[in-house]
Order: C-alpha cells, then structure tokens, then sequence
C-alpha cells in the first residue's frame, strides 16, 4: 500500500452487514494524492474479517491487520500506526463516507493549512444535499460552542494530520467517551504546534452516520458512567478555559454537562441490573453526592446557570431527578412543568439563556 493523501482508519467488530457499504464509499473517493484505508480486524466473530481479507486480495489500497478482541480504542490506535499518509480519518464499520467527501475536506485544509478541518454528518443514508467545500472559520475561542454543537466528541467528523495523531493514543482505559479525550489531545498537540490555529467547519455533511444500529456504546447502559463522564467533563472544561471561551458559551456547556450527568443518574434507577430497593437507589444516591457534582452546582449558581436539573441535584433529590429525566425521555408534559416550578421557586436568580 503506497502512501496516499488521506487514509482511513476502520475499526472493524461485528459488521457484516454494512462493512461492504463503508469500504466501497472510501474507495470510491476521488482523492488527489490517493485514497488508502486500514481495516482493523478487533476479533470479530462473525464474518467481518473474511470481508476484510475480500477487500484486500481486489483492491492493494486495502491493507487489514486482524487482532484480538481488544476494543475500539485499540483497533484504532493499530490502525492509527499503520498510516502512512499526510492525513488521516477515522470512520466506523456501519458509517460511510458520503460522495466527494474526502475531497472536499482536503480543498478546505489546503485553504487554511494551519486550520484543523471538521464536518457535519448525515443520519439520512440517501441525503441528496449536494457536498461542497464551503466552510466558515471558528476560533480557538468557539472550542466549547463546537461540543455544543455536537462537533468535537467524535473522532470521525475530523481531518487529522497523522504525523501529529500518530503522537498521541486513544485510551484503552475508557469505555466510553474516549472519543472526546483523544480530540481533547490532538488539539492540544495541534495548539503547540501551530500557535495560531483555528477551526475550519466545512457546510456540507460529509459522513452518513447509521443511527439505526442497536446495541452501540450510545444504548448500552454504563454502570460506571456517573464516574467516567466527570473525568471528561473536567478535561473538556480545562481546555476551554485555556482557549478562553466566552462566559456565554461556558454557561451554556455546564447547563449541558449536568443534563448529561443527571441523565446518567436517572439511568441507574431505570437500567441498574442491582435490586431498585437497595444498591440501585444508594448507587444513584451517592452519584448526586460526587464533589464533581457540587463544584458543577456551585460554578452554575455564580454564573446565575439555571437548569431544570439543577434543584434536583442540589438537593440530592435522585427521584425527582429520576422523574424528570423520564418525562423527558418519554416526551411528557411533566417535564416542562417540573422545569418552570424550579425556575420559580429559585425567584429568577437564575438565567435561563
């Protein structure tokens, strides 16, 4: 395999029925430089690695490497290795790459070479919208309104360069929300690299993202979640108070961080395989008590943050919150009403914007 512009990093587990759609939108790319993909064999047990090796015997852009089931983090880490292109993009066995895409991030890098690319995705398979390199400039500054904007916690909405990717690793140590910590690392090691750098978002969708999988990290239930999101959270938060990130945009990310972790809270009570009566509810009970927690509530109620989780969480209230995130869930008109009952019983010392 000879060194092409872009590579395309796959991590390949249980995929196959939809590995072939994925490969083919990568090797249908036309690139300048040339298009080459890694796929990462992680101990399928169906016959995803079989089509792996399909793959490679037709086409020598292909290379696969097959390891053990060693997870997410790791296939992309050996494929990250494997790389020998200028740039690099991650992409998952039941996505694909929608027409021109490669391309079209390419033209947006090469119009602002010190400007780390990113793109916006598609859950419609057959989106007929047109893929164009039209893209608007961020600033270092807009690094939380990117989280806000369900851009940053992803790895394969980004064009990476891989001699700086290659520097840094995935951690094999999470099981959820890694993405965002590697993210995290890449724009820190791009920030000492290239002082002045921005954000470059292209208009177009460029990834078709399949959210009609079952049985993904985002649906399963994560017993230690209460604890792994804080550790993101406090990563994500050093690093847009180092890129000074307006206070609007920081309330608006804390106001988002405890709908998150509440939401984890109320998923104990809901999904917790441990007896409700007993070690689910004291599990909940002890998530409502982390000092993460009460430093978030604290920072809120100086920013003058409402939340409609924010009572409950402040009183440690685990039902309610339970509550709350149910009637969310479900779409009931109980949760707007629990909502304005906290804002008015708080008398409008908090905002709402």
């Amino acid at each position: 395999m000879s060194q092409a512009a872009i590579c395309v990093v796959v991590p390949v587990y249980r995929a196959e029925t939809t590995l072939d759609r994925c490969v083919e939108s990568i090797l249908s790319q036309q690139v300048e430089g040339g298009v080459c993909c890694v796929l990462v064999d992680d101990g399928s047990p169906d016959t995803s690695g079989a089509i792996c090796d399909d793959w490679a015997a037709r086409d020598s852009r292909v290379r696969v490497i097959h390891q053990d089931d060693l997870g997410v983090s790791s296939a992309r880490n050996v494929g990250m290795a494997a790389a020998d292109s200028e740039y690099l993009v991650f992409l998952d066995s039941d996505d694909a790459l929608r027409p021109g895409a490669l391309q079209a991030a390419l033209n947006a890098q090469r119009a602002a070479p010190d400007a780390f690319v990113l793109w916006h995705y598609t859950t419609r398979e057959e989106d007929a919208a047109p893929v164009t390199d039209a893209a608007v400039s961020r600033s270092r500054q807009e690094l939380a309104a990117l989280w806000l904007d369900c851009l940053l916690a992803m790895p394969w909405n980004k064009l990476y360069r891989t001699a700086l990717a290659q520097r840094i690793k995935f951690n094999t140590q999470y099981t959820l929300g890694e993405d965002l910590q590697f993210v995290l690392d890449y724009i820190a090691l791009l920030a000492t690299e290239t002082a002045d750098f921005s954000y470059r978002v292209l208009d177009s969708a460029l990834t078709f993202y399949d959210c009609s999988r079952t049985g993904t990290l985002s649906t399963k239930y994560h017993a230690n979640y209460c604890e792994i999101w804080p550790q993101h959270f406090a990563k994500l938060n050093a690093a847009c108070l180092a890129a000074q990130c307006p206070e609007a945009d920081l309330r608006q990310l804390h106001r988002a961080e405890l709908t998150v972790f509440a939401e984890g809270v109320a998923d104990i009570l809901r999904r917790d395989p441990a007896p409700l009566s007993g070690i689910r509810r004291d599990k909940a009970a002890a998530a409502l008590r982390t000092p993460w927690l009460r430093a978030l509530l604290d920072q809120m109620r100086r920013e003058r943050c409402y939340s409609a989780y924010y009572l409950p969480c402040r009183w440690r209230n685990a039902q309610l919150v339970y509550t709350m995130a149910e009637a969310k869930r479900t779409g009931s008109p109980l949760y707007g009403k629990l909502d304005w009952a906290g804002y008015y019983l708080l008398a409008g010392r908090l905002r709402r914007d």
